[in-house]
This record gives C-alpha cells, sequence and structure tokens, in this order.
C-alpha cells in the first residue's frame, strides 16, 4: 500500500515504518496520524510482526503539530487532538513492541510518539524538548504519557523551561532506554529475541501494565479540551498564524 507521509520496509517479524514529512520537518498532521494509526491497527490481524520500529530523518524524529495545518482548518481542533491522543494509545496498547529509533529533533507532539514507545534508541544528535509554553499552548497531550516514562517532577520542568535535553540527559532521565552511535546495532540484540515472542504474551504483558498504570477515558478528554481550549485562543492563533507567515515568534512581539 502506497502512503503520503511514511515510508514502511519489511524485515521477518518487523515493520520499519519512517516518518517521511521533509518539506515539514515531519510534523504531525492529519494524514500522518491517520496512516499511522492505519498501520497500527492493519498489523493486529498479522500475528508474524512483533515489532514495528518508527524512524524519522537524519535531522528530525519529529517536529510537534504542524502549525500550518493548525492555522489552515478552523473548527476540527478537537478532533485532531482526540485522534493524536488515540495514536498515542495504541502506541501503549498495541500487541506489538514499539520502537522509536530518534536522530535529530524531538519536538512536542514527537515527544508523545517517543513517551509512548516501548523502547527508545537514541544516537549523540538526539534531543528532546516542549515547547509549547512559549507558543500559548500546553503539552497536555504529551504529559500523560511523559509522566508514566521519566516521572512528574521531571516532566513538569521539561515542560515549564521548555529548553531542549540532548540525548545523554533523556537517557538518564529514563526518556530514552538505550544511547550510542549505532543505533541499528543496539536494536540487533533486542529483535533477535522478540522475533522468538508470541504476540499473545506480548499483548498479554502490555495489558498488564496498562493496568498498573491506566489512562482511562476521562484523561484524554482532560487532555483533549485542555489542548483544544488553548488551541481555540484568538491571541494564541494569531501568534502561531505570525509564527508562521514571516518567522516572528510569539514571545518576540
Amino acid at each position: 500500500m502506497a502512503y503520503q507521509t511514511l515510508r514502511v520496509r519489511k524485515q521477518p517479524g518487523v515493520r520499519f515504518v519512517q516518518l517521511y514529512r521533509p518539506e515539514a520537518q515531519n510534523a504531525l498532521n492529519m494524514a500522518l496520524i491517520g496512516e499511522l494509526r492505519e498501520i497500527l491497527h492493519g498489523l493486529e490481524d498479522e500475528p508474524s510482526v512483533n515489532v514495528v520500529v518508527l524512524e524519522g530523518l537524519p535531522d528530525v524524529f519529529c517536529s510537534g503539530m504542524d502549525f500550518q495545518e493548525y492555522i489552515n482548518l478552523d473548527g476540527d481542533d478537537e478532533r485532531r487532538m482526540a485522534d493524536t491522543f488515540t495514536l498515542f494509545r495504541q502506541f501503549s496498547e498495541s500487541s506489538k513492541i514499539i520502537v522509536a529509533k530518534v536522530q535529530g529533533k524531538v519536538n512536542a507532539g514527537g515527544m508523545g510518539l517517543v513517551a509512548a514507545s516501548d523502547l527508545v534508541i537514541a544516537d549523540s544528535t538526539a534531543f528532546f524538548a516542549l515547547p509549547e509554553l512559549l507558543f500559548g499552548l500546553l503539552p497536555a497531550m504529551v504529559l500523560p504519557f511523559l509522566i508514566r516514562r521519566v516521572g512528574q517532577q521531571r516532566a513538569k520542568l521539561l515542560a515549564l523551561s521548555t529548553q531542549p535535553i540532548s540525548a545523554i540527559e533523556a537517557h538518564r532521565w529514563g526518556l530514552v532506554d538505550l544511547y550510542g552511535a549505532d543505533p541499528d546495532q543496539l536494536l540487533l540484540p533486542y529483535l533477535q529475541r522478540w522475533r522468538r515472542l508470541s504476540a499473545s504474551s506480548i499483548r498479554t504483558l502490555k495489558a498488564y501494565m496498562n493496568q498498573l498504570q491506566p489512562l482511562d477515558h476521562a484523561t484524554q478528554t482532560l487532555a483533549v479540551k485542555t489542548t483544544t481550549a488553548a488551541m481555540m485562543d484568538v491571541e494564541v492563533k494569531a501568534g502561531i498564524r505570525r509564527y508562521v507567515e514571516d518567522g516572528s515568534a510569539p514571545w518576540q512581539k
């Protein structure tokens, strides 16, 4: 199947899925979110595949929300945010092991993809940031998943600081599980073992872990409504429009 925003390649027991929107720094638009959800849903019917490896571009994994789409599509904010949160939940609830193999920039919603993954591998070029507050937004969609990974205080500090952290620091914090110069070599021994696992054992383990630290419907509703309220703010939208159209950051006005 042909995808607009993804490139997919196959190995025995593994699907490699590359985010591919180089013209938009791999920003999350509705098409990319929909195609990722479609792939994950379809793989539930393929018991021979145990692992999905999510990749980005050499200089950017994912830059977060597509601001160009945001300023051009009025009235769809709540649906887009619900689809985004559902995608992150699919990562955590999938019967497949989701690996984020990270190079370059990871911003905002890209942090949600990383935080919801089962294994995160990064090289020295990777850096991670939650810059939403600078734009008058909140990283409400990401925080429930990020708190699971790094704890509430560190998640809050990332949101408040708006500053990027390096792959080394992200590794110390637990956001990155494996760090090194050759992510493919780091992944290889895991793939060799994971190909031998049964799909039912992966599904059972992940379901059990989700019950230990659940993300219920109330959490999703709160995240979606909090984000949508900020996105509907007239000043916030005007600031993001200026940023998209002439590069003037909202905090520079």
